[in-house]
């Protein structure tokens, strides 16, 4: 069986913890945020845990399991 392509574009937005689970970040930080208030924007700057529905899918993308 020949090697499995790893979507770039997940690895470089989620990682694989130690026990299997999906972490990525919050959206909206970047830009446009003077209409923000300060609680929201330090509230997307941690990362979370995606929902037990979306796991699959995105382990999906990554064969090997980035890290």
């Amino acid at each position: 069986m020949g090697k499995l392509k790893t979507r770039k574009v997940a690895a470089s937005r989620v990682k694989i913890t130690g026990t299997g689970k999906v972490m990525a970040w919050k959206a909206g930080k970047r830009h446009l945020s003077y209409h923000k208030s300060g609680g929201e924007i330090q509230g997307k700057g941690v990362a979370y845990v995606m929902s037990d529905h979306d796991q699959p899918r995105i382990k999906g993308m990554l064969p090997y399991g980035v890290k």
